[in-house]
């Protein structure tokens, strides 16, 4: 089975994709289980809608890490360790990247939101771990959806 992302609009009179991200699932009947892929897909457009030109390598190369835990809404819960790991650094430098990719604009506008996420630990709500949203300015879109449309929906 094979789901296929397409990236957002470059631009509002150009339709063309700039980054699409694709999930693939396998069964593996051997042993009766899926192995699942994620694939980011960078085109020419990316480059030419000023997206690359824009950002430094470091946030390109933070913001594809956080985009292969993206979720059909582009919610990403990875752990700052998790993060670290897959780019090879430690886990300061990656919270410093996922910082400075928070405050990044495309546009005037933010490709990464932050939201703290709590838990009631009993004696009270507490800090559990970070959610991060891949926002439509990024121009990542998944599962050929339209995040800004979908979110005006909601």
């Amino acid at each position: 089975m094979r789901s296929t992302a397409s990236a957002a609009d470059a631009g509002p009179e150009r339709n063309e994709k700039l980054v699409s991200i694709q999930l693939e699932r396998e069964l593996d009947l051997g042993n009766a289980s899926w192995d699942e892929r994620i694939f980011i897909k960078v085109y020419v457009a990316v480059r030419n809608s000023g997206l690359l030109a824009a950002m430094s390598a470091e946030l390109w190369h933070t913001l594809c890490c956080v985009a292969t835990f993206m979720d059909r809404d582009g919610r990403c819960y990875p752990s700052q360790d998790e993060i670290a790991r897959a780019l090879s650094i430690n886990r300061t430098t990656a919270n410093r990247r996922i910082q400075a990719l928070a405050r990044f604009r495309f546009h005037g506008k933010p490709v990464l939101l932050i939201e703290k996420m709590q838990e009631n630990s009993g004696k009270g709500m507490r800090y559990a771990s970070n959610r991060y949203t891949i926002m439509p300015s990024s121009k990542m879109r998944i599962f050929d959806r339209d995040p800004e449309t979908d979110r005006e929906d909601r």
